[in-house]
């Protein structure tokens, strides 16, 4: 029976319900302070609540072994702090790093993490430096554009507003006080005309022709 469920195990692929959340591959790790390492339960054989006590293991460029970080870590907690040491970030600047989970119950199996940054505190980041700096130049960009540009779009509509104010025919003058009761002025001058005009009728055929008269016979 033993020999049985031994050869299943050996048929079996390698799974673990251990999955590693952190670090991911943008996660970036200062040498000489704690880093946080952390897993979940994806539900796949053996359950966390199965396997024996893990070893973490520290590699550089997938292959090459730099350090043992922690040992006989329950699988429970589902999160450890790491020290990081410098001595050995220091002699591989540059490099990829990786994290491996090692155990040997219920099996032996290894665990991988994504690969992750570690740099020395001080260093500066190139990646995320150039990609804030290029953002903020993007956003300065946008920025530029997004208050200038309606400025653009309005010369056309300022010049053509300029140009039907100028003409003549639509400019309408305003209104002095002066001119308030004068308006229909023109119409009171006629009508004065045709009442002097009846005046002198009167005065011709009444007054001025009768002198006449009289004077014609007196002579």
């Amino acid at each position: 029976m033993f020999s049985v469920i031994l050869l299943l195990a050996l048929l079996t692929p390698v799974s673990a319900s251990l999955y590693p959340t952190q670090p991911i591959q943008n996660t970036v790790y200062y040498a000489g302070q704690t880093a946080l390492t952390g897993w979940i339960d994806d539900g796949t054989y053996p359950l966390l609540n199965n396997m024996g006590g893990i070893t973490i293991q520290l590699y550089c460029d997938s292959d090459t072994y730099l350090a043992t970080l922690a040992t006989n870590v329950s699988p429970g907690v589902k999160s450890y702090q790491l020290d990081i040491p410098r001595s050995l970030v220091q002699l591989h600047t540059g490099s990829n790093f990786t994290l491996r989970y090692l155990t040997s119950i219920p099996y032996d199996m290894v665990i991988y993490s994504a690969d992750f940054g570690i740099v020395v505190q001080g260093d500066s980041l190139p990646t995320p430096t150039n990609a804030s700096a290029s953002s903020r130049s993007t956003s300065q960009n946008l920025f530029f554009q997004a208050t200038h540009t309606p400025s653009l779009s309005l010369a056309p509509s300022e010049s053509g507003t300029s140009a039907s104010t100028s003409t003549p025919g639509s400019v309408i003058p305003p209104l002095r006080p002066g001119d308030v009761g004068t308006i229909d002025q023109p119409s009171r001058n006629s009508a004065a005309g045709r009442i002097d005009i009846e005046k002198l009728k009167f005065r011709v055929v009444f007054i001025l022709w009768p002198a006449l008269l009289g004077v014609t016979m007196a002579l």
